[in-house]
C-alpha cells in the first residue's frame, strides 16, 4: 500500500501528464461545444414546422393538400402547423420568419424557402411524396382503375414505425465527443509509459534505484499499473462530469454500466503505454513518438477528426473497427448510451479486455526478458 500511495503521488506531480490527460481534452471539448452547438440547433433539432399554403395566381386552393399536411402526426405530435393565406400574405410571413416554407399550389406546385435546413428538406420531401401519390390516383381514375390502385397502394406501402430512444441523445455531433472521450482514455498511455520508463535503469537514475530495491519487479509493475489506473479512472469521471454538468452535453443514457466501461477504457489506455515502454527500451524519444502516433491514429480512425469515418471503415474494412482500441471505446459508448444495445456493448467490452490482457501479458514478458538479459550481461533492445 505504501508503494501504491507513493506511486500515485509521484504521477500526480507530473504537470505535463496532467495537462495532456485532462486539461487538453477539456479545452478541446469546449471548442467542440462552441463549434457544433449552432450546427445542431439549426440543422438537426426537429419541431413542428410552420408552413403557409397559398394558391398560385388564377388557381384555387388545394384543400386536399391542406388536410393532408394538417393531419400528419406521430404519437400526437403534429408535423406541420398549416396557415392558409394568399400568395402575398404567405410570402410576407416567410420574409418575417413566421413560417419555414411556403407551398404554392396549382398545376406546377413549388416550395418557397427562406433558408436551407432540416425543415426545408422535410417540407420538400413531403410535397414530392404527395404529388407522386396524387398523380398515381389521378391516372388510375382516368383509366377506371381507381379501386385497383387503392388496393395495390394499401398492400404495398409499408408503414414505418418510429423507434424512440428514450433518454438517448439525438444529436449527431455526439460522435465527436465519444471519440474525444476515447482519445482522453487512451492518453492514459502516458502514465503507463512513465511507469515503464521508471522501471528501465538505462533511462533514469530513479529506475536504477527502484530496480536495486529488494522488491520483485513484477510486484512493482502491478503496483505502478494500479496507481496509473486509479488516476486515469478519476480523470474519466471528471471528464464525464464536465461534459454533463458544465458543457451540458446530452450524452444519452447514463447508468452504472457507463462507469464500468470507463474503468475498462482507463485500463486499456494505461496498458498501451506500459507495453510500449516495456517492449521498446532504447530511447525515450522513440517511445514517446510511438505512443503518441498510436493514440492519434487510433483516435482518427474512431472519428475524432472525420465523424463518418467509422461508417466508411465498416463498409470497406470492418475488421479494423473490431480491433482499433479507440473505435472499441467509442462504439461501446454509442451502444450503451445511444442505442441501448447491450449485446454490442458487451462485444466492445470483451474486445477491450482482450487487448488489456494481451498488452499487459506482453509487458510482463518483455520485463522478464530484459531482466534475464541484465543478469547475463546482454544488452537488450
Amino acid at each position: 500500500m505504501i508503494h501504491y500511495i507513493y506511486r500515485v503521488k509521484r504521477l500526480l506531480r507530473n504537470r505535463i501528464l496532467f495537462f495532456w490527460s485532462i486539461i487538453f481534452p477539456m479545452v478541446l471539448a469546449a471548442f467542440f461545444k462552441m463549434a457544433f452547438s449552432s450546427i445542431t440547433e439549426k440543422d438537426w433539432a426537429f419541431e413542428t414546422i410552420p408552413v403557409a399554403v397559398a394558391a398560385q395566381d388564377g388557381t384555387e386552393q388545394d384543400g386536399m393538400l391542406v388536410s393532408f399536411l394538417a393531419e400528419m402526426e406521430n404519437e400526437g405530435t403534429v408535423f406541420f402547423e398549416v396557415t392558409e393565406a394568399g400568395r402575398a400574405e404567405a410570402e410576407a410571413l416567410l420574409q418575417e420568419g413566421r413560417v419555414a416554407a411556403v407551398i404554392l399550389t396549382g398545376e406546377e406546385p413549388c416550395v418557397l424557402l427562406r433558408e436551407n435546413g432540416l425543415s426545408a428538406t422535410v417540407v420538400k420531401t413531403v410535397l414530392d411524396g404527395y404529388l407522386q401519390s396524387r398523380e398515381i390516383f389521378t391516372d388510375a381514375a382516368a383509366n377506371g382503375k381507381l379501386e385497383e390502385a387503392a388496393l395495390t397502394f394499401a398492400t404495398e406501402v409499408k408503414t414505418l414505425s418510429v423507434r424512440e430512444f428514450k433518454g438517448a441523445s439525438k444529436d449527431p455531433m455526439i460522435q465527436y465527443f465519444q471519440a474525444l472521450l476515447a482519445m482522453a482514455s487512451l492518453y492514459g498511455a502516458m502514465y503507463g509509459l512513465t511507469n515503464a520508463k521508471e522501471l528501465n535503469p538505462g533511462l533514469s537514475a530513479e529506475a536504477a534505484r527502484r530496480i536495486a530495491a529488494p522488491v520483485p519487479r513484477l510486484s512493482t509493475a502491478v503496483t505502478d499499473l494500479a496507481a496509473a489506473f486509479t488516476i486515469q479512472y478519476l480523470q474519466f469521471l471528471i471528464l464525464i462530469a464536465y461534459f454533463l454538468l458544465i458543457l451540458r452535453i446530452d450524452f444519452g443514457r447514463i447508468s452504472g454500466w457507463l462507469f464500468l466501461a470507463g474503468a475498462v477504457h482507463s485500463l486499456l489506455g494505461v496498458s498501451i503505454g506500459y507495453f510500449i515502454g516495456c517492449a521498446v527500451r532504447k530511447k525515450q524519444n522513440v517511445q514517446q513518438a510511438l505512443m503518441l502516433s498510436s493514440v492519434m491514429l487510433s483516435s482518427f480512425l474512431a472519428g475524432l477528426m472525420v465523424g463518418n469515418i467509422r461508417i466508411e471503415i465498416e463498409l470497406a474494412v470492418p475488421w479494423l473497427n473490431r480491433v482499433n482500441p479507440a473505435t472499441l471505446i467509442a462504439n461501446s459508448l454509442h451502444a450503451l448510451c445511444i442505442m441501448g444495445d447491450m449485446k454490442q456493448y458487451a462485444f466492445c467490452m470483451a474486445g477491450m479486455l482482450l487487448w488489456c490482457a494481451v498488452l499487459f501479458g506482453g509487458s510482463v514478458a518483455a520485463l522478464a526478458l530484459h531482466q534475464s538479459y541484465e543478469r547475463r550481461g546482454i544488452k537488450g533492445v
